[in-house]
């Protein structure tokens, strides 16, 4: 019994020992080892989920089970977001995922390239009808199918016509009288010609002095046949068509050119087109016309090409791309990558990478682009030249930013609406107060002044009663503070006395910018701790760059900036910036 038990124990202490061992083998406590999970831990998530369908949980990538979308990794708790709803902080390891790439916007001359779509078509200069010259019956038909060449001269048909017979009677009986009646003869020859004889089938009708009732139709160029209109048997009457043959020596192509291409496209524009059908060839051309009208349709213009078709390679029908080279002297534009752009409708999304403590952020950009170019997408407004945006794993840093609760191309900001008129005044009004502000940074108060006196004859200008709808109260009660502090800044003569005055003035603005949104540009709410005994206060500036207002050169960067207000983005509250941590002096 003793011995059963130590035999027992034994086999226990063995399969400790055991376990021990290969626990050590397969997860050796080596400094190589732990490395080795600190890095897969950068690219491999806990769980995963999908943007559309957030309920969708699942322990390893893959696809949505219900729409097929690639699942992104969930964030886990710990992870840093902005309080900016435009501002999404990509953890590394997901941009690591993702594949994130980033590019800088470049500036670019308008004579850069554009690359426009389009097809190959039958230049109309090359293309012929042959229609029937006297009424009759298609009696013979030896051009009996299309795409066949013809050539100039070739017999197409035979027609049998009464009237063309008639027609000959009247020449023969006019040529024995020619002598006598000249005038005759010369009607009966007109008659022939035009019925379309030629001058020898007139001779020979002459010579035979014999009436024929039937008559050949011939090419009257050389080319492809693309149209046959009759049949044998058929009765057709004088100007219907027989035939059309088209030549293929040049063709035109004829491309697509959306509204805001248009500016940059010339007559006399050279091109260089490329045809899918033929990988590594292109051809040559110049631009001869841009169609003077839109299609409404498509909101394009066609821009025409004729080029040379060696070897009847080019057929009409084919996709091409061209790209039209410019001016290179033109105006300098900004471009990004095609890839960078996501598409909601009247305006596009970009993420613009933003440096951080530590790892970086995207900010959501709403821009407005313009033609496109070889190169990508011109930027008119939105971007400035040496930011970097993503071009790739965008559609992954959205996902994640709606996930996130930020907004996203599937969730963007709510505009403002506004009367495009009480805008154009309102942003001259806020370009007026910025002046102001700039004045009294400068310690200039007679400057201060006249500032301020400009910015109350365009608050005048603008009106009280100017908004109507959800927003005309709160204009009202913005009108009446911000023309108080204006005339109480405009009776001060000291520096001192102005900036107390400023501090209410600017925070009707701030309110004035929150509700109703920047006004052609992204603005920025500043603060300083150390106005009026350290209580503190807010100013709005047109820039980042710290320049105070209530100090001016005496502390002229002390301060912050606490908010950006972005175009036509309103907060649609009156409440007071949020407080942040950190101070700059």
């Amino acid at each position: 019994m003793e011995k059963e038990k130590i035999r027992s124990t034994g086999k226990y202490l063995f399969f400790i020992a055991a376990g021990l061992l290969l626990g050590w083998l397969f997860f050796g406590g080596g400094d190589e080892g732990a490395q080795d999970h600190q890095e897969t831990s950068l690219v491999v998530a806990s769980e995963y989920t999908c943007s559309m369908h957030p309920q969708v949980r699942q322990d390893e990538p893959g696809d949505c089970p219900i729409c097929g979308m690639e699942l992104i990794p969930v964030s886990e708790e710990g992870d840093e977001q902005e309080d900016d709803p435009f501002i999404f902080a990509m953890q590394d390891r997901y941009s690591t995922w993702a594949n994130v790439r980033t590019t800088r916007v470049e500036a670019m001359h308008s004579g850069a390239s554009i690359r426009l779509t389009g097809k190959v078509a039958v230049n109309e200069r090359e293309q012929r009808l042959v229609a029937a010259h006297f009424p009759g019956r298609i009696e013979a038909l030896f051009a009996d199918y299309t795409g066949r060449f013809v050539q100039r001269g070739e017999r197409l048909a035979t027609m049998y016509s009464p009237e063309l017979m008639a027609a000959q009677q009247e020449l023969i009986m006019a040529s024995n009288t020619r002598e006598d009646q000249p005038r005759l003869y010369e009607s009966a020859r007109n008659r022939l010609e035009l019925f379309n004889l030629t001058e020898s089938q007139i001779a020979g009708i002459e010579a035979r002095g014999q009436a024929t009732p039937t008559m050949d139709v011939y090419a009257t160029q050389s080319g492809f046949l693309t149209e046959r209109a009759v049949s044998e048997g058929d009765y057709v009457n004088t100007g219907q068509t027989l035939f059309t043959i088209a030549g293929l020596s040049t063709v035109w192509v004829e491309l697509d050119a959306y509204e805001s291409q248009i500016s940059l496209i010339q007559t006399g524009q050279q091109a260089e087109v490329m045809v899918g059908a033929e990988p590594g060839s292109s051809y040559t051309g110049n631009v001869e016309f841009v169609d003077p009208f839109l299609n409404p349709r498509t909101r394009s213009a066609r821009v025409r090409l004729t080029v040379s078709n060696r070897n009847n390679r080019l057929k009409p029908g084919m996709l091409v791309t061209a790209s039209l080279t410019g001016d290179q002297n033109g105006q300098a534009i900004l471009v990004i990558p095609e890839t960078a752009v996501l598409w909601t409708g009247k305006r596009s999304v970009v993420y613009v990478k933003q440096a951080r403590d530590q790892g970086f952020s995207f900010e959501f950009r709403e821009i407005e682009t313009g033609a496109r170019m070889e190169e990508g997408y011109q930027v008119l407004t939105g971007l400035t030249e040496g930011e970097e945006v993503a071009v790739n794993g965008v559609f992954a840093i959205d996902a994640a930013a709606q996930l996130g609760g930020q907004f996203s191309m599937m969730a963007p900001p709510e505009r403002i609406s506004i009367p495009e008129a009480f805008k154009i005044e309102l942003e001259t009004l806020f370009n007026r107060y910025f002046d102001l502000k700039n004045a009294l940074a400068d310690d200039e108060p007679q400057t201060a002044a006249r500032q301020a006196a400009q910015v109350l004859e365009q608050l005048e200008q603008i009106g009280e009663h100017a908004l109507e709808g959800e927003h005309h109260m709160f204009w009202m009660e913005q009108y009446g503070e911000i023309r108080e502090s204006l005339g109480s800044l405009m009776e001060s003569e000291e520096l001192d006395s102005q900036r107390v005055h400023f501090e209410p003035l600017s925070a009707a603005m701030i309110r004035t910018a929150r509700t109703l949104g920047a006004i052609g540009q992204t603005w920025y709410v500043a603060y300083c701790p150390m106005v009026d005994g350290d209580r503190g206060a807010y100013w709005l500036s047109e820039f980042e760059q710290i320049i105070n207002p209530y100090f001016g050169s005496m502390m002229l960067r002390c301060g912050e900036v606490r908010e950006t207000i972005r175009e036509g983005v309103g907060a649609g509250q009156m409440e007071e910036p949020r407080e942040q941590a950190g101070h700059v002096h």
